[in-house]
């Protein structure tokens, strides 16, 4: 085990760090009582990376999140995906974004749950909220979506997300039929 630490010390040894990052943890070691040296790794944190939302879409309103974080407005619809399987949860997420958007809502708050826990040594985060940014950025539910952003902490925290739908347009709503034909 030292000889693969020694090994890749030597193959990072020409790497940089970016600016304004700390370079990673070092490893550990400590004598044992038989005189030779154990090696001890800090335990892994695989994190997913912060949720961000997709590429394209708008940044959260900041009237809307002012209002959220004073306490002003509420959510006006809550899916809790808790309990429920990958593609389940997909697919309530896809229908509760449907049903949402028929009804004109504008503010909902889907909650996926942290769903973070110690495998092998390594805290893993819960695939739903992995995932979850994915789905919004699906055809059928991007035409639904203007932004999203971690729910506040009376609302559920980093297990959570507020979700921003598009205002229908008027000119969606109209029939042909209601439009002057020339």
């Amino acid at each position: 085990m030292a000889k693969d630490v020694d090994l890749f010390k030597a193959a990072m040894a020409h790497v940089i760090p970016l600016k304004g990052r700390r370079p990673a943890s070092e490893v550990v070691s400590r004598p044992t009582a038989e005189g030779t040296t154990k090696v001890r790794d800090k335990p892994a944190v695989v994190a997913t990376p912060a949720v961000k939302p997709v590429a394209d879409r708008q940044p959260f309103d900041p009237d809307v999140d002012r209002a959220l974080s004073r306490g002003r407005r509420m959510p006006q619809a809550t899916l809790d995906l808790h309990g429920m399987t990958l593609a389940a949860a997909e697919r309530a997420v896809a229908r509760f974004l449907e049903e949402s958007a028929s009804l004109e809502l504008r503010l909902v708050l889907i909650v996926t749950g942290k769903g973070t826990r110690l495998q092998d040594g390594r805290i893993i985060e819960g695939r739903i909220r992995a995932e979850f940014p994915g789905w919004l950025g699906r055809a059928d539910n991007h035409a639904r979506v203007h932004s999203m952003k971690a729910a506040h902490p009376r609302h559920g925290g980093g297990g959570a997300f507020y979700v921003l739908l598009r205002r229908r347009s008027a000119s969606s709503s109209r029939s042909l039929r209601d439009t002057p034909q020339r």
